[in-house]
């Protein structure tokens, strides 16, 4: 099911690749800058200069090319909102500049589309969490990569300025009024800890994706863009005896779709997601063409497969 985690910000090297499609997360030390580090004009994050209050684009400057072999971060101002924790998810808005020109390459700002992700090492780099962990809200970090800023690039010196605006527990379940499933072409049931379990589907299959909710949440409406934490199960309509995919293992970790609408998951998470609340749990089932069409995904996912999931709708930022 999951592919690459994204932001708001194109942000490959701070945000890892998730099981299941082949991608390689990237080691953010490596390759080594273009740049030598003997034509450096500037070596450490104390010759950077941010400029500018938070809640608004940073200013960033130094003397390019800027070249550093190690990963190094700061907190340029600290805030004095509550401290960032494992686990929860985070909202920032992130700015991105290239050591090797000192332009801005991006930044969230821009976009007014705050990036969200999970502290979750499974899901983030690193280089990211140790950065962020039990820092306050409303700080702002500073830290620097080495890396590609976009595919195909020479690798470079990155400076980070991440501006972070909120924290939050995600829910652990939906939470809400449970939902009439006499509609539903399966009956979810739930373990003690909120894990679901499906019935034999009735009827035929859709050729249209279908969405129905079991759970009613109380939380915001998912806007396209924003990033979502879920909990999830997938099954087969041929085979409901056991799942394919799910996050509901012990101590398992929220997966992050994101930018939800356009994230690389399969068709039926985008359209099915957007206007869902925050505490929902909802069933789609996604016919072939929504999800892995006619080549399937292997070892559990044949092709032309029509899927069921039943999606925990954790949390929503950005």
């Amino acid at each position: 099911m999951r592919t690459k985690v994204l932001s708001a910000i194109a942000a490959g090297l701070l945000l890892l690749s998730a099981c299941g499609q082949g991608d390689e997360s990237e080691d953010s030390t490596s390759p080594p800058p273009s740049v030598a580090a003997q034509d450096a004009k500037s070596t450490s994050l104390d010759d950077i200069t941010v400029e500018g209050k938070i809640g608004k684009k940073p200013k960033v400057s130094f003397e390019a090319p800027l070249v550093m072999d190690k990963t190094e971060n700061k907190v340029l101002k600290q805030g004095t909102g509550d401290k960032i924790a494992e686990g929860e998810q985070v909202t920032a808005q992130m700015t991105l500049v290239s050591g090797t020109t000192g332009k801005t390459v991006e930044s969230s700002y821009d976009s007014d589309s705050a990036a969200g992700f999970p502290m979750d090492k499974s899901q983030i780099s690193e280089d990211l969490y140790n950065a962020l962990i039990d820092v306050k809200v409303g700080s702002r970090v500073m830290m620097s990569l080495n890396g590609s800023a976009e595919q195909g690039q020479a690798s470079q010196t990155l400076v980070y300025v991440i501006d972070v605006e909120d924290t939050k527990k995600p829910l652990t379940r939906a939470e809400g009024k449970k939902a009439d499933q006499s509609d539903n072409p399966v009956t979810v049931k739930w373990g003690d800890d909120g894990t679901p379990s499906i019935s034999k589907p009735k009827g035929k299959k859709p050729t249209e994706l279908k969405s129905y909710t079991t759970i009613e949440g109380e939380g915001d409406k998912v806007k396209k863009g924003q990033s979502v934490a879920v909990k999830y199960s997938g099954w087969l309509w041929d085979d409901t005896s056991k799942t394919f995919d799910s996050n509901w293992k012990k101590d398992g970790q929220p997966f992050v779709v994101a930018p939800v609408g356009e994230a690389q998951v399969i068709d039926g998470w985008n359209e099915g997601l957007v206007g869902k609340k925050v505490g929902d749990q909802v069933v789609l089932v996604v016919p072939p063409d929504k999800g892995y069409g006619k080549q399937g995904r292997e070892p559990s996912i044949p092709d032309n497969a029509t899927l069921i999931f039943v999606v925990d709708i954790l949390s929503a930022q950005g």
